[in-house]
This record gives structure tokens, sequence and C-alpha cells, in this order.
């Protein structure tokens, strides 16, 4: 296909599809964020469906469907299509929502982010139709369908004019991927597809935690650095921030990366990223003395990503 992602971007992605069932790609046009994903689920021998959201989305029935009571019939969508057949197969299975905030994300995608955040997979249930029909299909029980664990939603986002600002409610049930510039193009093997189930996908993310096991001493900079956070800015990592991170940072170091990149990472995008909502003054005054604690806990170039984010929004305050 002729695309160019570099290692970094390609070992955040399968590391962010360890850590959640949301990945978010953000960036600027032309950078591939609909291709990553869409090549990806190629490579793995499963195509992406890609849902185009509209301006007009208001609410879950753009993407669900909804029952006409009239005609006593069911309106499908080509999201719900791609949810129930991804419960058919053993392949991990991807849907693209492209652009996904041309709409409120939260407005009609509110219900799914809910159901993904239930602790058991017995409970990622969608409420289609309120009663049970004789000619239902057969994955479809008291109008109800069952999210697959096999299933990952990929949001793409622009951020200009004509979007809306996606949430901290969807940021932090989301792994979020910035791709803003192209990567240089190089020369490679060729490589056949490869087929691996859903399971043995997860079997991978699970052995990775096992072979990865975080640094004790590295955890315990990253509570430090909690702590310092709550205390003079009264934001906490949270405690579904510090399982992503759990989940991430092995996946991240099997693929190549370093315990401490996937960290910085994860801070980065995740934690520091909250501060583009906070008092401009105030966050303005408080950035010199945070940086310089990152640097005197973490070591002086010890957290790149989130040290360069923080001068950011330094110097854009």
């Amino acid at each position: 296909m002729k695309l160019y992602y570099t290692p970094e971007i390609i070992r955040r992605f399968v590391a962010g599809m360890a850590a959640s069932k949301l990945l978010i790609l953000e960036g600027i046009s032309g950078t591939g964020k609909t291709s990553l994903p869409y090549s990806f689920s190629r490579y793995l021998d499963n195509p992406a469906t890609i849902v185009s959201v509209q301006p007009s989305f208001r609410d879950r029935t753009e993407v669900l469907g909804y029952f006409n009571e009239f005609s006593k019939r069911f309106n499908e969508t080509e999201f719900l299509r791609a949810v129930y057949e991804a419960g058919l197969r053993q392949d991990p299975s991807m849907i693209v929502l492209d652009e996904m905030n041309l709409a409120r994300v939260e407005y009609y995608f509110a219900e799914i982010l809910s159901v993904l955040e239930m602790p058991s997979h017995d409970e990622w249930v969608l409420d289609l139709v309120p009663t049970q029909w004789a000619a239902d299909p057969k994955a479809l029980h008291d109008g109800k369908l069952t999210i697959p664990d096999s299933l990952w939603f990929i949001g793409t986002a622009n951020n200009d004019d004509s979007t809306f600002t996606i949430t901290d409610k969807v940021y932090d049930r989301a792994i979020p991927i910035e791709l803003n510039e192209r990567a240089d193009a190089f020369e490679c093997e060729p490589h056949e597809r490869v087929h691996v189930t859903a399971d043995h996908l997860q079997y991978l993310f699970q052995k990775a935690k096992v072979e990865y096991v975080i640094d004790e001493e590295l955890l315990q900079k990253m509570h430090k650095l909690d702590q310092y956070l709550q205390t003079r800015f009264k934001l906490a990592f949270g405690n579904r921030i510090i399982k992503q991170m759990y989940d991430f940072i092995p996946v991240y170091v099997a693929c190549g990366g370093t315990e401490l990149g996937g960290m910085d990472y994860i801070i980065a995008r995740k934690v520091l990223k909250k501060f583009e909502s906070m008092n401009v003054s105030f966050v303005r005054d408080e950035m010199k003395g945070l940086i310089e604690y990152i640097e005197k806990t973490f070591g002086e170039g010890g957290l790149p990503d989130s040290v360069m984010y923080l001068q950011r929004i330094q110097n854009f305050y």
C-alpha cells in the first residue's frame, strides 16, 4: 500500500490495543490516520470497517440504528452490522470512526463508552429492541447484542474549526496517538498477511505483562509524581489511567520500546493533557516548578515527551 509509519507509531498503536478498546488517532490531514488501522487490520487478514461520522450525528441511533414502530422493522447501520459480524469471527476486528469529532462524540458514542467500562465482558451488552422476535438474528438475545472482546474502535480526529473538542470523559477511556507528520519512505521486504486469532493476540498481551514486569523503582517515581500533581494541581492519575499504564507499558516494551518511554507517553498524553482545561495564569506560573520536579525525579531527559508537552503549554499561555 506504500504507507510509511515510524516504529514508534506502530509501537504505540499495538500497545494502545492492549490498554483500551478505544484508540483515537489525532493530527493534521494527510498523515495516514485512517490508513493506519485499515492497513494494520488488512495485515491481520480482516480489513476494518470504516464508518464516516457526519456532523448530523446526535444520539446512539446514528451508530446503533433504531426500531421503526410504524413498519415494525429495525433500521440497522453499517456500524451495527460490523459489531454483529465481529462477534461471529475469531479474528481481531476494527471499526474506524473516521473524523469522529465532526459531531460530539459523547452524544452518539456515550452508551458504548459506558458499556466498555463494565468490569465483566458478560456486561458488554447493548439494548437494541425491547422485545424478542422470532426472526431476530441468532446472536441477538432478548433484544440485546454483546460487544465482542475481539473488537476495537479506532477514532480519527482533526483539530480544526470544523470539529468539536473531544471531552475528558472520552479521552480518559481511550489511548490517544498523535500523527502530525508523515514518516520518510524507506526500503523493506514485503510481508504476507498473518492470521492470528483475537484470543492469541490477548495471550501475547498477557505474556508481555509477565515477561516485562514494570520496574518497582519506576513505579515509585510515578506515584511520587502523582502525589505532587495532587498536592499542587489537584490533578490525579486516577485508577483508570494507572490500569492503562500497567497494560500499555509491557506491550510497548515487547514491541521494542523502553519502560520509561512508555510511561512518559502515557503521562504526557493522558495526565498532563488535562492542564489544557485549567486556569491559564495558574498553569503558567506553576509549569517551571513541575518541569524541575520531573527532571529531579526521573533524571534530566528522563521524560522528554512530558517536558516538551509542558514547555509547549507554557509557551502557548
